[in-house]
Parts: C-alpha cells; sequence; structure tokens
C-alpha cells in the first residue's frame, strides 16, 4: 500500500494519531472559517468577515516571518497595509503569486502587492519552461494557492483569494487556521520550492504529510505532485459509508464524478451544491450526477459557491484551493488539506445545510441552473461585477435586461 493510500485509510480507521504519522502535537488547534454568500450584496474592499479578520490578526501580530502563496489579490487595502506594517517592523515578508504568459494577472491590485512589497516572485519563468517542454500536453497552468503561513508555526488557507469576492465576503468560501509548527513546515517546503522557481510540474514530491493536531487527524496534500484528488478525494469518496455533501465551484473531473455516483448506487446520501456559471460549462458533470438520481442544486445568490470541499460520514472534511477538474489535479499549484473531526465535520455540515437551504427547489430539478448575470441569481444585477465572464456587467447584460 502506497503512502497516500495509507494516509487515507488511517483517517477513515481513525487511527492516523497513533501509526504511520510525520509529526504529533498536543497543544495545536484547528478550526475552519466561512463567507456566507447572503450577507453581503456585492463585493468590497472590506475585511468584516472571520475568514479575513482571523488572517488580518494573523498578518498584524506577526514577530518573525510570514511567506504568502496567493494566486492573486484585488481591493483589499488592510490586508496590503498589514503586509507593509509587518515588513516595516523588521517581519520577513515573501510571497509568490501567479503571472499569465503575458505577465499580467487575473487580479488587478497584484502589482501593488508585488511592487509595494518587493520580495514576491511568480510562476512566469515555469511556465515558459514548461511551454517548451510540453507545448501541446498542458494548457494554462496557475498558480492557484491561497495559504499564508505565519512564524512558522501559523497556517491560514483556503478557498478564498485575497479579493474583494473572496476575503472581502461576497463568495461562499471556507478556510482553515492550523496552529502547528508540523504543519507549517510542510507548507513551508512547499513555498520554498516555488520560491526557488520551481512550480507546476517541476515540483517534487516529498510524500503526503500526515499529522495529529490538537485531537485532529490532518493529511496534507500538494498539487500537481501528490495527487490530490486522484489519490486522496477519490479514495475517500470511495470509501464513504453514510453521506457526502460537496461544496464546490468546478466539478468537472470524471473520475470523481463516478466515484460520487457509485456512493450514490450503494446508499451513501451524496448531495452538491455547485457554482451557477461553472454548471454553464461544457465541460461540468453536475448533470450526469442528476441523472444518477444524485440530489444537486446550482446555486442562485449572485455572488459564486467558491469552495472546494466536502464533508464525509460527518466525521472527514476535504478543504482547500483546488477545483475537482483535471487542471487542479495534475497542472495547478494547489493545497488540499483533508481533516478528521467529528466537531469539525458538524461546522462544515451546518454551513452546508445553510447553503443548501438557501437554494429554491427550482435550481435542483435537472436541466435548470439560474442565469448567473440575472435577476434568477439574487444580487447579480447590482453588484458591479461581470458574474458570467461575457465581459458585460449588471445592466449591460442580456440577463439584466441589457442588448447584445
Amino acid at each position: 500500500m502506497g503512502k497516500g493510500k495509507l494516509i487515507i485509510a488511517l483517517l477513515l480507521a481513525g487511527t492516523l494519531g497513533s501509526a504511520d504519522r510525520s509529526g504529533f502535537t498536543d497543544d495545536g488547534t484547528v478550526d475552519l472559517l466561512f463567507n456566507d454568500p447572503l450577507t453581503h450584496t456585492a463585493p468590497g474592499d472590506r475585511c468584516e468577515d472571520a475568514i479575513c479578520t482571523r488572517l488580518l490578526e494573523l498578518i498584524r501580530t506577526a514577530k518573525t516571518s510570514i511567506d504568502f502563496a496567493l494566486y492573486g489579490m484585488r481591493s483589499q487595502t488592510q490586508l496590503l497595509e498589514a503586509l507593509e506594517a509587518a515588513q516595516a517592523r523588521g517581519v520577513v515578508v515573501r510571497g509568490v503569486i501567479d503571472r499569465k504568459r503575458n505577465g499580467g494577472n487575473y487580479y488587478s491590485s497584484t502589482n501593488l502587492l508585488s511592487g509595494q512589497l518587493g520580495n514576491v516572485r511568480s510562476d512566469f519563468e515555469t511556465e515558459r519552461t514548461l511551454d517548451m517542454e510540453f507545448p501541446s500536453k498542458f494548457g494554462n497552468r496557475i498558480m492557484h494557492n491561497k495559504f499564508f503561513v505565519v512564524d512558522e508555526r501559523w497556517v491560514w488557507t483556503g478557498s478564498a483569494n485575497v479579493s474583494d469576492t473572496g476575503t472581502g465576503g461576497y463568495n461562499a468560501n471556507v478556510a482553515a487556521v492550523v496552529n502547528s509548527p508540523e504543519v507549517a513546515g510542510a507548507y513551508s517546503a512547499e513555498f520554498e520550492q516555488m520560491w526557488e522557481g520551481r512550480f507546476h510540474q517541476l515540483k517534487e514530491s516529498d510524500g503526503v504529510e500526515q499529522f495529529t493536531i490538537g485531537g485532529t487527524e490532518v493529511a496534507v496534500w500538494f498539487s500537481p505532485q501528490d495527487g490530490a484528488l486522484r489519490r486522496g478525494v477519490h479514495m475517500l469518496i470511495a470509501a464513504a459509508r453514510q453521506s457526502i455533501a460537496v461544496a464546490i465551484f468546478y466539478l468537472t473531473d470524471k473520475s470523481v464524478t463516478n466515484a460520487l455516483i457509485a456512493a450514490h448506487e450503494r446508499g451513501v446520501a451524496v448531495r452538491v451544491v455547485i457554482d451557477a456559471t461553472a454548471a454553464g460549462s461544457d465541460y461540468t458533470k453536475h448533470e450526469d450526477l442528476r441523472k444518477a438520481g444524485i440530489p444537486v442544486r446550482v446555486e442562485n445568490w449572485g455572488s459564486k459557491m467558491h469552495m472546494k470541499s466536502a464533508v464525509i460520514d460527518n466525521r472527514t472534511v476535504v478543504v482547500g484551493s483546488m477545483n475537482w477538474s483535471f487542471s487542479g489535479d495534475k497542472v495547478n499549484d494547489e493545497n488540499t488539506l483533508v481533516l478528521r473531526s467529528p466537531h469539525l465535520a458538524a461546522k462544515f455540515k451546518s454551513f452546508f445545510e445553510r447553503l443548501w437551504d438557501s437554494i429554491p427547489q427550482e435550481w435542483g430539478e435537472p436541466g435548470t441552473r439560474p442565469d448567473p448575470e440575472s435577476r434568477e441569481s439574487s444580487t447579480a444585477c447590482t453588484d458591479g461585477i461581470d458574474n458570467d465572464f461575457d465581459k458585460l456587467v449588471d445592466g449591460q447584460d442580456p440577463g439584466c435586461g441589457g442588448s447584445v
């Protein structure tokens, strides 16, 4: 049995803490924080929700070091100012970000992040190298992580980008905050690879790290080198016996889709909440789930279902930055945490139920989804952003009454 399979088996059996492990601590903590998509009516340059305020606190109280890996940044003034202040008081601040092939970034404030802090590197050169080595094998590669390591002890990570829609609180997101030098060490090792210029397929795997932190069993997976989707998530789904609740942005991976269907067929109660824009993708698999009889609801919030998460058998939680897609598993830089904790599972399940109940039953019927930029999707016509990525915003969009 490979190390990844052994970790999954131990997580499911509840014996990770007394068997194969890379680290152990009695005084550490693991917590989950959520962004409720029903809280705000538009994105904002604010830091009011727990996902952001906890990160802000960690930055403001940092004593020696802050390393971050971010897809990018948009309109998060307080976080940027806190990073600048930390650097000014002597904290060593370093970061890695994503760069497109043209040198740009999806998020408009990313250049401020790199320009004002200085110690920020990107995957740009790796992209060029891989384009030469694998010109047709891979498409666009992105450094898609969203994590901070503070004082070699604290890790903040999850699905929320540092943006007006992410940490600003508009989209549905989940973050884990871990107090553990051992887990921080795993994330630091991943950061160092990227800091040294090894991104994407150039990274090396040192195996899946596993720990017991204050009673929570933790496995840490990095993409693409650890096979987090095909070896981690897929195996957890295959081993589920009672229930699976999935909150997901993109679900395009066929093998995980088939694993969810197989779980449903053996009597596991499977439910899925998916993003409305993602549900319009040519590659989405949510209709395959519906055809198999699995309840799937497509959100109609205006904001996005941006989580990449699940709770399994009321005891195992999956969180992180990885969409359940080919790119998320095999191409992009991502991180995934598998947490075995009935307490955290109950916390996640409660949030999932709130999301599930907020979506009208009509968007759970086969073949249906709300137009993500229309009056079918709550605040989507007044939130000032392009919800369906067609370059038309609010009243300009046909769904909101505009014309093309």
